[in-house]
């Protein structure tokens, strides 16, 4: 956007928001899939036992899937004036959840919905109850602005992201669309816009956006990330997508027809496992209600770069979290979608595989060193259809990356597939299974874990006497 165009933060008058694309080469994706599909498969069967082929095979059958599946993904378009101006007479509201987050995160979070290509005609930052003082940023931002959108900001005790959710998605009875973004995450320019070509069709209920990290470049931790994020989304997100029955969106962008949240709201607010309020697992539950009512999608060319935990402690933390908010909803989708649904099917293979996984961990520690044989060849396995796999994630390209970094994105899948398969999938998975009743938030328990900087941003020069008076003039 042109320098007059562009609304200034409040600590900062700008910040560089990297551009992001997504091409699509779908024919040269199939034919590349099916010739490593068929080696993979002959692999298995070649050099492996029959037994374990086939009590591999529920994992290996929905991989297959996702590689074919995910290269007929595409973003959806609007075409014809008419769709347009559907889309643009949407009442679209945003709510944003605080928590203990960095100002500065905060600060660059509203920048860039205050000015996306279609900006929300209404933002609801809910501060639950964190400890850092947001005076600067609220007396700011909480106004009109003359692209159209107005900030709202509110205060509640601490109450978990969920209510805060709740507190917006009461407050405003007749928006069309609302959308949930966290205070770390960054919209790319055209997010809005983009996430919203999908509900062209009236039976899609929710969107999830592509995640991405404002940070993936920082550290190898952070590299890695992005490697299992992007084949998460990519892949097997992306085969979700096509059967519109999404496992899960994402926590950091996703959009929802209003009425569906609205309908769900009483669960949404207060739900109950085992006599205990669940509190974990938003993003999913969401994206389950919505497949009750419809389709549920992604868009790939809406992204939202969020923070990802740069140190080892607050990325196991993190995904513990997950981990628990995986498994009570695994119980309700086990429960409550239809038996022909991809989702269930695809819920009932992971767990089988999970369980599956932890048997043959057992044997293998049981029969070591006899063990060492097989656990080499999985290694080897693992680590040749590894580099196939980041074939599709580069269809991704961020105009603040270089060839290194996409070098780099491909070698380290091997490290990141034995990372997700052996530690994230089976041993953190386990001890959030074991502990899914500890509801409680993992992170920013004592003020924020990211900062502004920490990602290699350097702040611009900041103008307070300017910034004031630009907002007395949008006021």
């Amino acid at each position: 956007m042109a320098e007059g165009q562009v609304t200034p933060g409040a600590l900062n008058d700008r910040y560089e928001i990297p551009e992001i694309r997504f091409s699509r080469k779908g024919g040269r994706g199939l034919l590349l899939s099916g010739l490593f599909l068929a080696a993979w498969i002959s692999w298995h069967l070649g050099w492996q036992s029959l037994m374990l082929a086939l009590c591999a095979a529920p994992s290996i059958f929905f991989r297959s899937v996702s590689w074919i599946v995910s290269w007929f993904d595409r973003p959806a378009v609007v075409s014809s004036s008419a769709a347009a101006g559907q889309l643009a007479r949407l009442h679209v509201t945003v709510a944003v959840p605080v928590y203990n987050e960095d100002p500065g995160l905060l600060d660059r979070c509203l920048y860039a919905l205050v000015n996306q290509t279609r900006p929300p005609q209404l933002v609801c930052v809910v501060d639950d109850g964190s400890a850092t003082d947001y005076t600067e940023l609220r007396g700011y931002w909480a106004r009109h602005w003359p692209a159209g959108t107005e900030i709202r900001w509110m205060r509640q005790h601490n109450q978990g992201k969920r209510r805060a959710h709740a507190v917006v998605f009461d407050a405003v009875p007749d928006t069309d669309i609302f959308i949930t973004v966290d205070s770390d995450t960054t919209l790319e320019l055209h997010a809005v816009e983009e996430g919203l070509k999908p509900f062209r069709s009236r039976g899609v209920m929710s969107v999830a956006g592509i995640e991405m990290g404002f940070n993936a470049t920082t550290n190898f931790l952070t590299r890695l990330q992005c490697s299992l994020q992007m084949f998460a989304q990519a892949v097997i997100g992306a085969a979700w997508s096509v059967a519109g029955d999404m496992y899960t969106n994402r926590g950091p962008f996703a959009l929802y027809r209003a009425g569906a949240v609205r309908k769900y709201m009483p669960v949404y607010r207060d739900e109950f496992f085992l006599g205990r309020r669940i509190t974990l697992g938003d993003d999913s539950l969401l994206a389950l209600c919505a497949t009750a009512e419809g389709r549920s999608v992604q868009q790939l060319s809406a992204f939202g770069l969020t923070m990802w935990p740069e140190r080892f402690s607050h990325h196991m933390r993190q995904r513990v979290r997950w981990a628990r908010g995986r498994t009570v909803r695994n119980f309700w989708r086990v429960k409550y979608r239809p038996v022909f649904s991809y989702c269930w099917w695809f819920t009932l293979a992971g767990i089988y595989t999970f369980l599956l996984s932890i048997c043959i961990i057992i044997l293998t520690v049981a029969t070591w060193p006899a063990a060492v044989p097989d656990v080499l060849r999985a290694l080897v396995i693992m680590a040749v259809i590894s580099f196939p796999n980041s074939l599709r994630t580069l269809c991704f390209q961020r105009s603040d990356e270089t060839w290194r970094d996409r070098v780099l994105l491909v070698l380290i899948r091997p490290a990141a597939a034995f990372w997700s398969s052996l530690v994230l999938a089976r041993l953190v998975r386990l001890w959030g299974t074991v502990t899914f009743l500890r509801q409680g938030w993992t992170t920013r328990q004592h003020g924020a874990e990211l900062v502004l900087g920490s990602s290699g941003q350097e702040p611009h020069t900041h103008d307070p006497a300017r910034i004031a008076e630009q907002a007395s003039e949008a006021a």
